[in-house]
Parts: structure tokens; sequence; C-alpha cells
């Protein structure tokens, strides 16, 4: 904890401030339930409510610190999946590898996954749809019918179990709630870009209500690709749909079942670009279709309540990926011209398929109770297949036919309680045991390649008990205002990488360790002006042993996972204001320090003790500002005229952990402007204006050879919804 007051002294946390105290107020994406208008009533910010500890509690009063995204601000921010919403919350990052939804890699207060992801369950942050923990290659995909989502930083290991060290995203669909309504929604922009969506529900029958929900969206690629007969990079089709029943014979009993179904197609998957440069390289190929059933149940007992969530997902993911960008591998082997990799049969072919069961049962006590609690027992069953075909001639052991089972098996018993005390005083304390089992069954068959093995076969099994926790001291200042500290213990389990590279050489997969990390964190919350503003501050330290990173080793040339340690500390300051005029702001600050403090001994990779963490910038700022007010002014009395402005800014990060070079720092600013007459809204909006790329990832692949990931750059469109 002493570490935290190191912030001080810092320079950068001293620039960050003074940024602050040119904004209004202060603020994470997650204000006001909704805008308001001259002839509105303020919205108070009491009436945001989370579910941060399994119950409905307005967010000033939980000692958590958490964004809260609400179902307007998902419309208005332009928000269809997780990684748009990293976009818009200061110090949440969410980079991948050429846009492949498999890769995403959530950051949060500097934890998260170093290297590219070893395994399907070797996330950092759990994604929680309606209760189900999704795996990590199903976690990108669309926020369809949402009514809010909830990030929560620091670790949740309690009550939302394994693999989220770095905190949790909880994503809460719109319920049926028996109202007739719809809206559909059409748009366009640059880059081919089109969009249509359809959101409605109904009462069925006395009781039993429905909800269903559609989009398609599509973009063309905007990575351009000099290779002849090739496509540009970058484009994407998207299909997704989400079905919903809810029945309630009493006010006691209710049961929702949810159905989900996604197709995602895009040119994805590229490898490392040569850093400022096209590519030039066969245009990947992924498509992903992922479905799921989801069954909740909740029945009051009086003083208890049982809740039940169970759940089956399954996807199938096919990836087609070139393994020699001519431009990249010409720079690479001093200066070949680029058409010397073009049809060169340097390519990777991999299907995917992961099914999940999960089941979870929880008792806790009823709304009102004086002494808040909960328990619940947890239980998921993970199988994994990945069949893959490559030729690399520069990596050889990505040559070769692979067959990889992963499978994993998790029990889980949890618990938790709040105890008020003294007045104002409230303890609160929670617990949760998790046994895994992980196993692997693979073979290879090698393609000839010099120095490789012609088979190879591996079975084994490996097991983890993990204990992991929560406790905090909150002291209630006044209504609407909170000081608050705690301590959680986290942990993430080990296993073995879906990677089976080493195999080339006969080499086994010897799998890694658990991660573990402590966090602390200081904080105050407060609502103010009658609920239309809010403040937080809140000061963290984390310690994280034995963050697993994927590694290559040269000497050897195989691919060994090492661990790392790593220790982060910094500042979060939030905030939002809501004025009469129907202006309003809000804005967030996230200043973090995230360095390595640990490696192995004999490290094949560059990493050392004080150099800074990878992908973790030092300063991260969101600021939102918006406006509404009639449309008189054009003659339309009964209509509104709206607009919103988002910058958010990232400093320079660490490419590596040997810190070879920094990604740029970014600008990006998005804007909206709309027009609602009656039922109807017109709008232009504006995604990246200053269109600057957004650089995720990258490698130093050889000196003075850098290679880069990056992001989409400026789109303009124009939409309408209309309601009924």
């Amino acid at each position: 904890m002493a570490k935290m007051f190191k912030l001080a002294a810092c320079a950068d946390l001293r620039a960050g401030t003074a940024i602050v105290g040119v904004l209004l107020s202060f603020v994470p994406d997650m204000v006001l339930a909704q805008s308001v208008t001259y002839e509105d009533e303020p919205v108070y910010l009491g009436e945001v409510t989370i579910g941060a500890r399994r119950r409905e509690e307005e967010m000033v009063d939980v000692p958590v610190s958490v964004v809260v995204t609400d179902r307007e601000m998902l419309e208005v921010d332009r928000i269809d999946d997780t990684e748009d919403l990293s976009r818009a919350i200061a110090g949440y990052e969410q980079p991948n590898f050429g846009d492949d939804p498999r890769t995403s890699q959530p950051i949060i207060r500097g934890v998260g996954t170093l290297s590219t992801l070893l395994s399907p369950d070797n996330s950092t942050t759990t994604t929680i749809v309606d209760g189900v923990p999704f795996p990590v290659f199903g976690v990108s995909g669309q926020l369809l019918d949402v009514d809010q989502v909830e990030v929560l930083r620091g670790p949740q290991g309690t009550l939302f179990g394994r693999n989220s060290t770095a905190g949790a995203i909880v994503v809460r669909s719109r319920q049926p709630d028996g109202i007739n309504e719809g809206s559909v929604n059409l748009e366009l922009g640059t880059d081919g870009y089109a969009r249509a969506q359809f959101e409605g529900g109904a009462q069925l029958s006395e009781d039993v209500a429905g909800r269903v929900a559609l989009r398609f969206v599509r973009q063309d690629g905007y990575l351009q690709n000099d290779e002849p007969g090739q496509d540009d990079i970058g484009g994407y089709e998207v299909g997704a749909f989400r079905g919903a029943l809810s029945w309630s014979p009493s006010i006691d009993t209710e049961a929702t079942l949810s159905l989900g179904y996604e197709n995602d197609n895009r040119d994805s998957g590229y490898p490392f670009l040569l850093r400022d440069s096209n590519a030039w390289q066969e245009t990947p190929s992924f498509e992903r279709k992922m479905g799921y059933a989801t069954l909740n149940f909740r029945h009051d007992f009086g003083a208890v309540e049982l809740y039940s969530v169970s759940s089956y997902l399954k996807y199938d993911i096919h990836n087609f990926t070139d393994n020699s960008d001519g431009y990249l591998f010409g720079a690479l082997l001093g200066g070949l011209p680029p058409d010397m990799f073009t049809d060169d049969g340097q390519s990777n072919i991999s299907d995917q398929v992961e099914t999940q069961l999960y089941q979870e049962f929880r008792l806790q006590s009823s709304e009102g109770a004086p002494v808040p609690w909960v328990v619940g027992v947890a239980f998921s069953k993970n199988d994994y297949t990945e069949d893959a075909v490559g030729v690399a001639d520069f990596f050889p052991t990505n040559n070769g036919t692979r067959h990889v089972e992963l499978g994993t098996r998790s029990q889980a018993i949890f618990g938790d309680i709040i105890v008020p005390f003294a007045g104002a005083f409230e303890a609160g304390a929670g617990l949760r045991y998790t046994h895994e089992e992980k196993t692997i069954d693979h073979t290879f068959v090698g393609n000839g390649t010099p120095g490789t093995v012609d088979s190879f076969a591996q079975s084994d099994s490996r097991s983890f008990d993990m204990l992991t926790g929560r406790a905090s001291l909150s002291y209630r200042l006044a209504p609407g205002k909170l000081l608050y500290a705690s301590v959680a213990k986290g942990a993430k389990a080990g296993g073995y990488p879906r990677f089976t590279n080493n195999a080339s050489y006969g080499v086994p997969e010897t799998g890694y360790d658990e991660t573990g990390i402590w966090s602390y964190e200081l904080g105050t919350k407060m609502a103010f002006a009658e609920n239309r503003g809010f403040l937080s501050a809140v000061a963290f330290y984390n310690d994280v042993t034995d963050e697993a990173v994927f590694t290559y080793d040269a000497v050897s040339n195989t691919f060994p996972i090492e661990n790392m340690d790593v220790e982060n500390y910094g500042l979060e300051l939030e905030g939002s204001y809501q004025f009469d005029s129907g202006f309003a702001l809000r804005a967030g600050l996230v200043w973090t320090h995230s360095t390595i403090t640990g490696v192995e001994s004999g490290s094949s990779f560059a990493g050392t003790v004080g150099n800074d963490t990878p992908n973790v910038p030092r300063l991260s700022t969101v600021l939102s500002a918006s406006y509404t007010r009639p449309a008189d002014f054009l003659n339309l009395p009964q209509a509104t005229v709206s607009g919103t402005v988002l910058w958010r800014y990232v400093s320079e990060r660490a490419v590596d952990p040997a810190n070879s070079f920094d990604l740029e720092a970014a600008n990006i600013i998005n804007a909206r402007l709309s027009l609602t007459n009656g039922n109807t809204e017109y709008y232009v909006f504006g995604e990246n204006l200053l269109d600057e790329p957004l650089e995720q990832q990258g490698s130093l692949l050889a000196p003075g050879v850098a290679s880069v990931v990056v992001g989409r750059g400026r789109t303009l469109g124009v939409g309408v919804t209309m309601r009924f």
C-alpha cells in the first residue's frame, strides 16, 4: 500500500491532474441513465443500480470501482461489442491481433494477458453474460439488446469466478417486461459501412413475455493490400440474433430462457505488418459461428431467494492466415522485393471448436435483509479441439499437421456477506474455493521440414486448487457519500497451451503454472447537487506473480512459456454533471505505473526487471460532452436536437517486455448529431474523426524491423431509428 504514495511524486500524475483540473467533472462512462431535455425531470445518479455483489444496489453505495454503460450510452457512443466498449472507458484496453476476435485481450489497471492468449481459458478478465462466464474466444461477440454493461475493476474471483484477476465485464441483457414496443435502426457510411437492426418486445400471454433482436453489420477493409489479386484487409460481415422468453407465474417465481446465435465473417487474423507500410499477403479469412442457450431461474421463499443459471454454448471457428507478408519479410531478409513472397504457400489453416456447459446455484438473503449474504456453487465443463495445418519456411515449429484437445473441469463453492455496524459502517467479506482439472491430448505429423520429427503425441493432465477472496470496509459519510478500502486475492489457473509448436521437435508441453494477485484499493464516491453530479477517486496497488508469457527462444528455435511478475499502482478519477440546460459532461482519467518485477532465471526473452509492462499506457483519459434542446428554432416545437462528442486519449505503451519500442499515443474523437421528431430519430456520426489508427500490438523482429497491428481509421455515416 505504501507504494501508492509514489503517485504524488510522479510527473505523469501531475500532468494528468492538470488535465483533470481543466475538466468540469471526473467520470467514467457510467453516468446518467438517460439524457435530459428542457421538459424532463433530472435523472438522478442514485437510480443507477449495479450487481457487483450479486444483488441490486445503488452504484454510489457499493465499495467497488465500477464503470457502468447503460442502454442509451451504448447507442449514442456506438458500442456494438466489448472492443468498442474499451474505446469509451478510461483505463480499459482491449488490443487484439489483426482484428481477430479470438485474440481480444482485456487489460484493466495494468493487469492482463501479456502475450498472445495461451489457451481458450487464459483470460485475466471474465466476461459474464446474463450470469454465464463466456469462454475467451467468444467474449468479443455482439452486444445485442443489452440493458447495461458493468466493468468491475480489480480481482472479482469471489462472486464471478475463475480467471478474473484483472476484473470482470458484466453484461446484463434487456429482459422481457411485457411492454409492447419495437425499434428499427438503419445506418450507412464510408468504406461500405452498413448496419440494420431490429429490437422488440411483447406480452405473449398472461404469464409469458418475450423479446427478440436481430443485427446485421458490415464494412469493407481498411488496410491496403498490394499483393496482386488480393483484397484489402479488415473487412467484416456479422449477423447476430438474440431471443428471450420470460415466464412469471407469480411475483415470487420467474424463469427466463435466452437464445443467441452469431455468424462473424471477416478478413482478420493477419500477422504483424511492417510499420507504416501497406500489406503484401494473401487476404486472411476468419469465420466464427457461435450459439448459446441460457436459463435463469429465481424463486423467493421469503427470507431466502434461490437462483439457478444453466447454460450451453458452442462455437466453431475457421481461420486462414498468410505466414509471410512480403513487405515485412522482405525487410527482415535484407531488402528482398515483396513479390518474392507472392503465392509462396506459407500459410496456416486452423479449425477450432469449443463447447461449454455451465451450472450455478446460489442462495441469498432477500431484499432488505439487515445482513445481506450469498452462498453458491458453480460447475463448468469446457472441451476445446483444434486441427491446424501449417507451412512456414522461416519458423520450422509452425510446420506440420496438429490435432489438439484441451479439457477443463471446474468446481467452485463461494460465499459473501455484508455486515452493517455502528450506524454508518459496513464490513464485507467473501471467499471462493475452486478446483480445476486441465487435460491435453495432442498429436503432430511432420511435413518433412528439416530438423523436425516425423510425428509426436502427448497426453497429460494437471489440477489446481485456488482460494480467492475479498474484504472491504466502508463508511457512509452522509447519504450518497462513501469512503472505502478493500483487499482482494485473485488467481488464474495454469494449464496447457493450444500452440503445441514444440511438438515439431518431439518436445512435450510442460504447461504453465497458476497466476496470483494481491490487490489493494482505497476509494471514495459521492453524489451531489441533488444527485445530478457524481465524483469518485480510487487509488490501487496490484502485486501479480507468475503471469504466464508465450515467448520465442531463438537458440533452440522453440516456444517456451515463462513466468513474469508485475507490480502496478495508479489513480482513477471519474465523475459527471448534468446541467438544467440539457448540457452534460462525463469524464475519466486513469494513471497507471506498471513495471516488471521478476523474470525467470535464464529467461529466453529480453524482458528485465524495471521494464514497463507491455501495452499498459501511463495515461488514459475520456471526456464526453452532450447537449440536448428543443428544436423550436427549426419550427419543430415537439422535436429535440442533441449532439455528443467523445474524446479518448491513450499515451504511449511499451510494445513488449524488452521495451523494444513504444506504440504511438493516440487521440480518438467520435461525434454524433441527431434530430428526434416524434418516434423517429435522424442522425449523422463520425468515428475516429482525426483518422489516427490505433496501434494495438507490435513486435521487433530484427534491429530496425518493427512490425505492428493497427486499428481502423475514420468512418463517417448517417442513420435513422424508428420506434413504435
